[in-house]
């Protein structure tokens, strides 16, 4: 599952899980009172639920967040070893087998450097 539907589906659990108990509570046969205050434990139940609900879903991002920094690295290293390579001319046949067998010249510096 990835992040965005775990999130949507844990939120989705937890909005049903409190419409759930408001109806449950309104068809319950218990006194006016007896739901009242049923209803009021219920609902200051709701900011425990929602703070727990805001701390997974922080740890969901920083857990994305580690894996996007991760990947970026990981493509970063691999950038400047192909850079270096090329600098020391150690891939210099690659293009010429990529290309079947023709050489590309390289591109024309431009006047301003």
């Amino acid at each position: 599952m990835s992040g965005r539907s775990a999130g949507a589906f844990l939120g989705g659990v937890l909005l049903g899980t409190a419409i759930g108990s408001v109806v449950a509570l309104l068809l319950a046969p218990r006194s006016g009172r007896e739901t009242r205050r049923l209803l009021r434990q219920s609902v200051d139940a709701i900011p425990g639920a929602a703070e727990e609900y805001a701390e997974n879903a922080q740890a969901q991002v920083e857990r994305l967040v580690q894996s996007a920094r991760r990947n970026l690295d990981e493509t970063i290293n691999r950038l400047n070893e192909t850079i270096e390579a090329n600098r020391n001319g150690s891939t210099a046949s690659a293009p010429a087998e990529q290309n079947g067998g023709q050489t590309t010249a390289p591109p024309p510096a431009s006047e301003g450097q």
